[in-house]
C-alpha cells in the first residue's frame, strides 16, 4: 500500500499559527531545538505544523528538523509578505514559482545572489504544488474570503477585489519598510513580485534534501515607507484568517 504523504507547514508568527492549530487534530507535540512541532491531521491528512519563527536561520533550522525527524514529504510555507509591484496589492495572495535570497552577496568570490558552493541562484518551487496552491487560493478568494474576514475590515485596509498571483519571491533578513530598501530590490531583482524573510531560505533546505516546496503568502503591506502601519493592522485583524483559509483549501 502506498505510504500516505506527510505535509509540513511552517508559519513565522504566533498570530498566523493560531487558527491552524485550532482546526488541527493534534495527536502529539514534540519539543526539540527550542521549538514545538504539532503532529496530527488537517482535513484528515497527516501533517506537522511548527512556528518557524522569523528570519532565514530560524526557518531553515525548523525546516531541516521537519525533514530529518518527522520525514515530511512536502513543505508549505505560508503567512504574510510585502508586495513589490503595482499589480500586487494588500489583500492579494501570492504563490512563489521560484525564489532568491536578495541579501546573499559573496562578490567577488561568487556572483551576487548565488549560494556559495551550490552554484544556484534561484530555487524553483514544485510545479504541481504551485498549481494546487493557485487553484485553492483562487477558490478561497472567490468563495470563502468573506466567511473569514468582514467586508468592513477589508475596506478599512483598502482591500476591494483581491486576486492571486504567481511569480518570483525574494527573501532576506530584513523587514523591507523603507523606500531605499524597496528601490534597491526593485532595481536588482526587477522580476520579483513579493518579499519576506523565510521562503527562499527554506527553499534552499528543500533543494538540498530534495523535498517539494511551495511558498504561499497574503500581502500585508507594500514594502515601502508605510509598510509598518499596514503590517501591524493586517497581522492583528486579517492575517490568521487568510492563513487558515489557504491551508484549509490546500489540505482538502
Amino acid at each position: 500500500m502506498e505510504k500516505e504523504q506527510i505535509t509540513g507547514i511552517l508559519v513565522p508568527m504566533q498570530q498566523e499559527i493560531e487558527l491552524i492549530l485550532h482546526h488541527m487534530h493534534v495527536e502529539n507535540i514534540v519539543e526539540t531545538g527550542s521549538r514545538k512541532f504539532y503532529v496530527g491531521t488537517i482535513q484528515g491528512k497527516k501533517s506537522v505544523v511548527s512556528l518557524s519563527r522569523i528570519g532565514k536561520v530560524a526557518s531553515s533550522v525548523t525546516a531541516a528538523v521537519m525533514i530529518e525527524r518527522f520525514g515530511v514529504d512536502r513543505i508549505i510555507v505560508t503567512g504574510v509578505a510585502g508586495g513589490l509591484t503595482d499589480e500586487v496589492k494588500i489583500g492579494d495572495i501570492v504563490v512563489a514559482t521560484s525564489s532568491v535570497q536578495h541579501d546573499m552577496d559573496c562578490r567577488p568570490i561568487f556572483p551576487q545572489f548565488e549560494i556559495p558552493l551550490l552554484d544556484v541562484t534561484t530555487f524553483n518551487c514544485d510545479t504541481a504544488l504551485v498549481e494546487d496552491a493557485f487553484k485553492s487560493c483562487s477558490t478561497f478568494i472567490k468563495e470563502e474570503l468573506y466567511d473569514f474576514v468582514s467586508k468592513e475590515e477589508l475596506e478599512a485596509l483598502h482591500i476591494q477585489q483581491p486576486t492571486v498571483h504567481k511569480g518570483l519571491l525574494v527573501s532576506g533578513d530584513q523587514f523591507i519598510g523603507t523606500m531605499p530598501q524597496y528601490e534597491k530590490i526593485r532595481a536588482e531583482l526587477p522580476d520579483a513580485i513579493f518579499v519576506e524573510m523565510e521562503g527562499a531560505a527554506v527553499a534552499q533546505v528543500c533543494y538540498e534534501y530534495k523535498v517539494p516546496l511551495v511558498v504561499v503568502r497574503s500581502i500585508s503591506d507594500k514594502a515601502n515607507a508605510i509598510a509598518h502601519i499596514d503590517f501591524n493592522r493586517y497581522i492583528e485583524n486579517v492575517a490568521k484568517y487568510y492563513t487558515w483559509g489557504l491551508i484549509e483549501g490546500m489540505m482538502k
